[in-house]
């Protein structure tokens, strides 16, 4: 009886993954294809500044997320089998989501009014605040603590494809950049209306209007997670936020256009992190040494995987970059070079610090973790940025993630070391 569950949940694992990993090569390859079109049609200068705008609205979709891609999944996954339960939750989620995006569109509408050089782009930042909002409500959260990874999959395999069908038909010179942000919330509103379709017919669920009560209680369950989740914003977004007030859009572009490919590698490990994250909620309950077990023998399988694909792309960088960019961007190929540890760092900071610490109930220390690097990230990206340009960028963030991944590992030593079976 116990192989038999264990194949169930392998089953399941893998099933969830496969889906996820579906929708992750739209997510990383789709991108790959416009990003170097997007470069040569519009010029390095105003691609910086779709990526900074890009970056500054991301503060947004954190604020409105609320840590809900943690929090949300993991007690949908408990009370799957409860409908009153996630009708509660549902209904939390979607009138907290709505309110902190009420608030995050006038906080940028003031940044937007009161700095001239975001005024002069204020159609860009518009459009882009309309991607946070249909981004915001597309409810991840919900199929994944469900396991039905599928319809994600599918939804956002979409979206994609209508940003990229857009970026190639309509867009022809730098006078059509908002094209950009405008195919980018179409493809995400059109996915979520078929999501919440599928949440109240399929599952049916029902919005119920909460009480003070357990909206508050949402708010102060979620609160560390969001803490960390906005933790990791500022050490992410804010580089690029950092170096475009610093240095310029160019500057930016130079940054982003390795960033991105360093970010696709790193995503490479979402398919199975997402999945595991509601299995080993609810396997270290049960069975928390075997729960450990089976996040060691990942951490050795994933963390071996990656070292020889990144070590290929090393090899292989200054190529890479003239295949995509053209050889007027090989200034990225340094910036590459630099980060392409960091997807690794990554993978083990999700294994020690997501998996373990807060399945754990460690969420303060996770917490404590990220808001040191947040204030780490800051000083060194501010410090450097002024230097060295996009080259000091690339080493803050590089040094941001070999301390956290440090951290996180001394904190989860207890659960390596010490649980027995």
């Amino acid at each position: 009886m116990k192989i038999f569950a264990l194949n169930s949940e392998n089953r399941s694992f893998l099933v969830n993954a496969s889906f996820l990993a579906l929708m992750q090569a739209a997510n990383t390859l789709l991108p790959l294809l416009t990003l170097p079109f997007l470069i040569r049609v519009l010029g390095v200068e105003l691609f910086g500044q779709l990526a900074f705008v890009t970056a500054f609205m991301y503060y947004f979709v954190v604020l409105a997320d609320y840590g809900f891609n943690l929090t949300a999944t993991r007690d949908i996954s408990i009370y799957r089998d409860d409908l009153d339960r996630i009708n509660c939750i549902y209904s939390n989620v979607i009138v907290i989501k709505s309110v902190l995006l009420i608030v995050g569109f006038f906080c940028s509408l003031a940044f937007v009014l009161l700095i001239p050089s975001f005024f002069e782009y204020w159609p860009l930042y518009l459009t882009s605040f309309f991607v946070v909002v249909c981004q915001s409500f597309f409810p991840i959260w919900f199929f994944q603590g469900m396991e039905a990874m599928k319809y994600v999959s599918y939804l956002s395999v979409f979206a994609k494809v209508v940003l990229t069908a857009g970026i190639f038909i309509f867009i022809s010179g730098p006078e059509d950049y908002l094209w950009v942000p405008f195919f980018t919330a179409l493809g995400f509103l059109l996915s979520v209306l078929f999501a919440l379709y599928l949440i109240h017919v399929k599952y049916k669920v029902s919005f119920k209007r909460p009480s003070f009560v357990e909206v508050r209680q949402c708010l102060v369950d979620g609160w560390f997670v969001f803490l960390s989740q906005m933790k990791i914003t500022l050490f992410s977004s804010s580089n690029i936020v950092i170096l475009g007030t610093m240095s310029g859009p160019v500057a930016v572009g130079y940054y982003v256009a390795a960033e991105k490919i360093m970010r696709a590698l790193a995503l490479a490990q979402t398919p199975i992190t997402n999945t595991l994250f509601p299995l080993i909620a609810k396997k270290i309950v049960i069975d928390k040494a075997g729960a450990i077990a089976k996040l060691k023998k990942i951490a050795y399988l994933g963390g071996g995987g990656y070292l020889v694909v990144l070590g290929t792309v090393y090899l292989f960088s200054d190529e890479i970059i003239d295949l995509l960019y053209g050889d007027e961007m090989q200034t990225s190929a340094w910036v590459l070079k630099v980060m392409l540890i960091i997807p690794l760092l990554i993978f083990l900071n999700n294994i020690f610090g997501t998996q373990i610490l807060l399945n754990t109930g460690r969420g303060k220390a996770f917490f404590y973790v990220l808001l040191i690097s947040a204030v780490l990230s800051l000083v060194l990206c501010v410090s450097l940025t002024y230097f060295f340009s996009y080259q000091g960028t690339t080493i803050a963030l590089l040094i941001t993630e070999i301390f956290i991944v440090l951290a996180f590992f001394c904190l989860a030593c207890r659960e390596l070391f010490y649980v027995r079976g």
